[in-house]
């Protein structure tokens, strides 16, 4: 290596340095930079550099809540040049995340217009215009946008006050032209040619097919490709509609010499084949233009005679409309401006004279110019008539309408004059109206999604597949009948605003490249900014501050933070911003740096205040202490948090893994289908796009791995979002609902890393260090704003002291002031004849003589002790540590009050099923469970429900549908698990308080919702356990008279979510009862026709979980088994037949039999009497539940039930109304005493 060069300030110095150790360092730089300047936030702010920059740029802007919005171009391109030279895409997606009210839980930037959307729409570019030619609609015309304001200068914003067309044809108010300056632009042109040019990010609302179904979208012009279709507004537009003599004569004249006419700077004339028509053209010309002119008529090769009006004295006519066709040539030749801002009927007379022609029904004549094909195609368009471009053989341009839809329009509203208008007519009647050839004029992707709704009839649906129910025309003359065909709200409500013929959906042929020009935008103040250009429906947006963000800069301008160079040293910009509110744990922040990242969830204001407010009340409190405050992470999409161990972690030690999933219900549907219904999704999980959760499910429907789902639908709205998710009939919601969650992003992991910048340098903070980091700030900010205040009330009070002393010698300050020289001659005697100091000095002499009257003096005083009474303050504020902090909570409270009175926490908090300790939350009680014959199932507090003597009609307990009975009807403590068995054998296990709690009236919950039933499956028995200690067995009983045995302590295992087999069924078999036993009991089994068999259980061996039994019972033919109990001499047997009737016989009555016996009889059965309906084992003090199959709930002491023999028919229990039976009978265990489990049977 060479010597070091020692030059002037180094030029030409060369070191030597290892390869390592300057890739080493040269990469630190860059990670530093990468890490300080760019990805990590900062731990006092919570913002990065750009967002810093943005948000004071827009301070600086004067971008105040209370001010008007203005253009996200203008913004961005002013931080840009300001404070951020790192490329405007990067400035503006930083300001559209913080105005997205899904990304940010306390929006920053309050945004109008398109911001993207949690569908996944992308925000509209910050710059999108048109291009000077483009013409907007008005109700009084259309116009350039280029000529709205004359002499718009570029990158300038012009106030207007003007009047335009939203995409519904409405009148909405447009506040602002902005002139963007020079830009490249797009030109998209449809099959048909009709055309618009703007800026490549310039939106327009199209028509896309989103998984199926016809949704508008807009899409930026660079996102548009050859064959998408654009909507062009074909409505009625609300204008007025009527013109006077004048207008008329002056219209017709112009269409008339725009097509067959010409002006030069000698002469003019018109010529026509049509008489009448020539006439009318004639008379236009005397009353519009008037002066000398010549008539003639030739008959030309044809044999047709050629009427011509010849002008050779033009002073006339160039003082007249016909002046704008002056030098125009055939190939020149356009609408003139007058008749673009002319009004609805100014525009059909001049295109009736315009296509008057030679006499066919051609629209255009043979010499027609490219520019007033494209301006006659725009015209027809504002008639909501529709046609296409094209060009002869001979080269000609020519308008072609092929569709007799709009024939018919024209027809009615254009036409032609006289004959020709008569041809057309006859023309369109040789079609008729009912024409099965339909127009290809359609509306896309509506045929198949209208098709695909699966709760139509099948006759519906083949209706459906038949017809072309996608064509315009067959909506207009028949849409009621369609829509009656489809059977789905959501379809219908989604194809409603498409078919009504207001737009007509164009195929792109082309998107090409318009060169670079003069672009511009409007500004319209309604919802969704829109506005008509060219037929083509455009909108725009722009930003403010948000309320929230006023918080983060208050106080800026007292010295609060320090001010460093910009990046070229020409201004000065904030190193941190005041933050009056915890913005990094508030809105949290995301960022990706080299080597390290940082992922934070955002909070809820009032809690994080409240959490602060602790620390301040107590500097060593706890995080435990803080996270009863900070239940969690609150994002602004809601949704639910599953767990709290991930958010222990997270605050404890700055990392943890929370799982977040979708807020999901099941709604019943028609026929028996059911629906999952989601709400809400988890923070950052888009909806809508490729990427989105719809897409997500819709493919793994389609790959077979969701083959419970049966339809998809996305209902959203202004008023929520509701994603649905149909099932099939045999699907089980909860197994879907799982799936769901486990294959698609409806249940994610938000990775907790909070990661921030202390002193510029990168560390991960657990929630104590981030508040504590976040007070020592906000203690500096106050600090920093007292000592301002406090020195400009100190300077304030200095000069004041100068007034009081001067009051005091006026008249010699007064003489002293008139005897000097000049102004620093005053000064300078004032300070050393008075000792004044310069201050002082000045002041004095810029003081007016009004400001010495006595007046004055007493506000001078008063001033000047209110001054050194604050000063005073900030002094005691300075100098207590306790004074700053209290101001700090009290400014936090303030800020809680004002932006969280009413922010309800959105994301829910729900515990892990590993982490349930849910018994010590809730109170025990004992609860009656009551189980429908449809599948409903509910809880329902004991008390609800009054006692009633013996024949007592009893109060409603359930709203059940027709034919529906309460099957099931037992008591059960909250704590309790309840084991569900069922008619195929199976077994499901919940806890009691997992049921559903409802009102008496109530139908309940579906249990399929609850429990993953197949479709044939039924509850036939319930039993509760506490702990699968209550007893040795569980003894089973089927229709068949089978029975048996197996050990209760076998069902304390972990149940698969379907279940696992209790007892196997033999083919045509079912489950009806089970019994807790203790090894040594005797079983009774009762029949419905009234037998009942007493055996030891001991005759029935032990036997595993996956075994059928053995022959408990022998019946009749139409007999089966409707009970199964444990029998104890000293109880009795409550029967009760389905008629009402009942008796209670001594259990010790009924002899013990072996077992696989008929038994003996337990009551005389008569038809009056009915068979039996339920039977129990019960004891004095027990009280019952009679159920009827119509709902009616009697619940009675068992001892007002008289008590009689076995083969006598027994009493009224129940009086029953009409057609009513009893469905169900159940004990209420009253005593501690009794061994008796409250366990329902079949019909207990």
């Amino acid at each position: 290596m060479s010597e070091v060069d020692t030059g002037a300030l180094g030029a030409g110095r060369i070191e030597p340095r290892e390869l390592e150790q300057e890739m080493r360092s040269s990469y630190l730089d860059y990670a530093m930079s990468v890490i300080v300047g760019r990805a990590l936030p900062d731990v006092r702010d919570g913002l990065k550099p750009v967002h810093r920059r943005v948000l004071y740029g827009m301070h600086e802007a004067g971008l105040q809540p209370n001010k008007p919005y203005k253009k996200s171009a203008a913004t961005v391109g002013d931080v840009m040049g300001k404070y951020h030279p790192h490329g405007d895409q990067a400035i503006y997606d930083t300001l559209v995340r913080m105005a997205q009210p899904f990304s940010l839980r306390y929006p920053l930037v309050d945004g109008q217009g398109n911001f993207g959307s949690v569908d996944d729409d992308p925000p509209a570019a910050m710059r999108y215009c048109l291009a000077p030619d483009t013409r907007v609609e008005t109700p009084t015309g259309s116009y350039r946008i280029a000529d709205l304001v004359s002499g718009a200068a570029p990158d300038s914003d012009n106030p207007v006050d003007l009047e335009v067309l939203d995409r519904r044809g409405r009148r909405v108010h447009a506040s602002v032209l902005f002139h963007s300056g020079e830009h490249p632009t797009l030109r998209i042109r449809t099959r048909e040619g009709y055309e618009l040019t703007g800026t490549h990010n310039h939106p327009v609302l199209c028509l896309v097919g989103m998984a199926g179904v016809p949704l508008l979208l807009w899409k930026r012009l660079d996102e548009i490709a050859a064959g998408d279709r654009v909507l062009l507004a074909r409505m009625n537009r609300d204008d007025e509609d009527w013109i006077s003599l004048r207008d008329e004569q002056e219209a017709l004249l112009l269409g008339a010499f725009v097509s067959e006419g010409w002006v030069s700077d000698g002469r003019g004339g018109f010529n026509t084949v049509d008489r009448a028509f020539f006439d009318a053209v004639l008379d236009g010309y005397d009353a519009v233009v008037g002066g000398p002119r010549y008539v003639y008529r030739r008959q030309i090769a044809s044999g047709s005679t050629l009427f011509e009006l010849d002008v050779q004295d033009v002073r006339e006519l160039r003082e007249s409309a016909l002046s704008d066709l002056n030098g125009l040539r055939s190939a020149d030749k356009c609408v003139p401006e007058r008749v673009w801002r002319g009004g609805r009927a100014y525009k059909r007379v001049f295109l009736r004279a315009l296509f008057e022609g030679d006499g066919s029904c051609s629209l255009l004549p043979r010499k027609y110019s490219d520019q007033l094909a494209r301006d006659a195609q725009k015209l027809l368009l504002e008639f909501g008539i529709v046609s296409r471009r094209c060009r002869s053989a001979r080269g000609e341009h020519k308008l072609v309408i092929t569709n007799p839809r709009d024939a018919r329009r024209f027809l009615l509203d254009v036409g032609f004059f006289g004959a020709k208008q008569k041809k057309l007519e006859s023309l369109l009647a040789q079609i008729p109206r009912e024409s099965t050839a339909l127009s290809g004029d359609h509306v896309p992707f509506v045929a198949d999604y209208i098709r695909s709704d699966c709760e139509s009839r099948w006759v519906d649906k083949d209706w459906l597949r038949r017809h072309n129910v996608d064509r315009i025309e067959r909506w207009e003359r028949g849409g009621a009948a369609i829509m009656d065909r489809i059977a789905s709200a959501e379809v219908r409500a989604v194809i409603e605003p498409l078919v009504t013929g207001d737009y007509y959906y164009a195929e792109v042929a082309s998107v090409e490249d318009g060169g670079v020009q003069p672009v511009y935008s409007l500004r319209v103040d309604s919802d969704d900014h829109s506005f008509l250009t060219d037929g083509f429906v455009s909108h725009n947006t722009e930003a403010r501050l948000s309320r929230m963000a006023t918080e983060m800069l208050r106080d800026i301008d007292a010295n609060t933070v320090d001010f460093g160079p910009n990046y070229d040293e020409s201004r000065r910009e904030p190193s941190v911003l005041p933050s009056r509110f915890p913005n990094l744990l508030v809105n949290g922040s995301a960022g990706i740096a080299v080597g390290m990242a940082t992922n934070m969830p955002p909070h809820r204001l009032g809690e994080i205040v409240d959490a602060i407010v602790a620390m301040i009340d107590d500097p060593a409190v706890s995080v435990e202490d803080l996270m009863k405050h900070v239940k969690g992470p609150d994002f602004p999409t809601g949704a639910i948090i599953v767990g709290r161990s991930g958010i222990r972690d997270a605050y404890r030690t700055g990392r943890g893994r929370i799982i977040m999933r979708a807020r999901a219900h099941i709604e019943e549907l028609r026929g028996g289908k059911s629906a999952i219904v989601v709400t809400e999704l988890p923070y950052g999980v888009k909806k809508g796009g490729d990427a989105g959760v719809i897409r997500k499910i819709a493919d793994l429907v389609q790959d077979k791995v969701l083959t419970e789902v049966s339809d998809l639908a996305d209902h959203s709205d202004r008023s929520g979002m509701r994603i649905q998710v149909e099932l099939k009939r045999d699907a089980v919601p909860q197994v879907a609902l799982n799936k769901l969650f486990k294959h698609t992003s409806l249940q994610a992991t938000f990775g907790y890393n909070a990661v921030a910048l202390v002193d510029n340098v990168p560390r991960t903070l657990a929630l104590r260090e981030l508040i504590s980091h976040y007070l020592d700030f906000q203690r500096e900010v106050v600090t920093r704003r007292s000592k301002d205040e406090l020195r400009k009330l100190e300077a304030r009070v200095h000069v004041l002291e100068g007034y009081l002393k001067a009051l005091d010698v006026l008249d010699q300050i007064i003489a002293l002031i008139r005897a000097a020289a000049d102004v620093d001659a005053a000064r300078t005697g004032l300070m050393e004849e008075f000792e004044f100091s310069e201050i002082q000095a000045q002041a004095i002499l810029d003081l007016r003589l009004r400001a010495l009257t006595a007046l004055e003096r007493q506000d001078v005083e008063r001033e000047y002790r209110d001054k050194t009474e604050r000063i005073g303050e900030l002094r005691e504020i300075l100098g207590d540590q306790s004074r700053i902090d209290a101001l700090i909570r009290e400014e936090l409270l303030e800020i809680k009050q004002v932006y969280g009175k009413n922010d309800d926490r959105r994301t829910e908090i729900v515990a892990a099923e590993e982490e349930l300790e849910l018994e010590d939350l809730i109170a025990e009680e004992d609860m009656v469970i009551a189980i429908t014959r449809s599948g409903y199932i509910k809880r329902l507090p004991v008390t609800a429900y009054r006692e009633q003597k013996r024949g007592g009609i009893g109060v409603m307990g359930m709203d059940l549908k027709d034919e529906d009975y309460i099957e099931h009807l037992f008591v059960a403590s909250t704590h309790d698990y309840i084991l569900f068995f069922t008619n195929v054998g199976k077994v499901y296990r919940l806890k009691v308080h997992e049921l559903p709690l409802g009102s008496r009236q109530s139908k309940g919950r579906a249990i399929v919702n609850l429990l993953p039933f197949r479709q044939s499956e039924q509850v036939r028995a319930v039993v509760q356990t506490r702990d699968f200690s209550e007893a040795q067995y569980l003894v089973f009983g089927t229709k068949k008279g089978v029975v048996k045995k197996t050990e209760l302590a076998a069902y304390n295992t972990p149940l698969r979510a379907d279940g696992i087999i209790a007892i196997k069924m033999r083919e045509g078999d079912e489950l009806v009862g089970v019994r807790h036993s203790s090894g040594d009991d005797d079983i009774l089994m009762i029949s419905k026709l009234g037998q009942a068999i007493r055996f030891n259980e001991k005759e029935v061996r032990a036997m595993g979980r996956d075994t059928s039994g053995v022959a408990g019972m022998r019946m009749r033919k139409d007999d089966e088994v409707i009970s199964v109990n444990i029998a104890q001499d000293d109880s009795d047997l409550l029967v009760v037949t389905e008629n009402g009737y009942g008796k209670r016989t001594r259990v010790a009555d009924y002899p013990r039999k072996g077992r696989g016996g008929m038994g003996v009889k337990t009551i005389q059965l008569t038809e009056a009497k009915g068979t039996l309906a339920g039977a129990r084992v019960v004891r004095d003090g027990y009280q019952v539940m009679l159920i009827s199959t119509g709902g009616t709930v009697i619940r009675m002491p068992v001892d007002e039930i008289k008590r009689l023999g076995r083969a006598t028919q027994g009493v009224i229990v129940m009086r029953l109304r009409g057609d009513e039976r009893v469905s169900s009978l159940a004990p209420v265990v009253e005593s501690d005493d009794s061994v008796e489990e409250p366990v329902a049977d079949q019909a207990p």
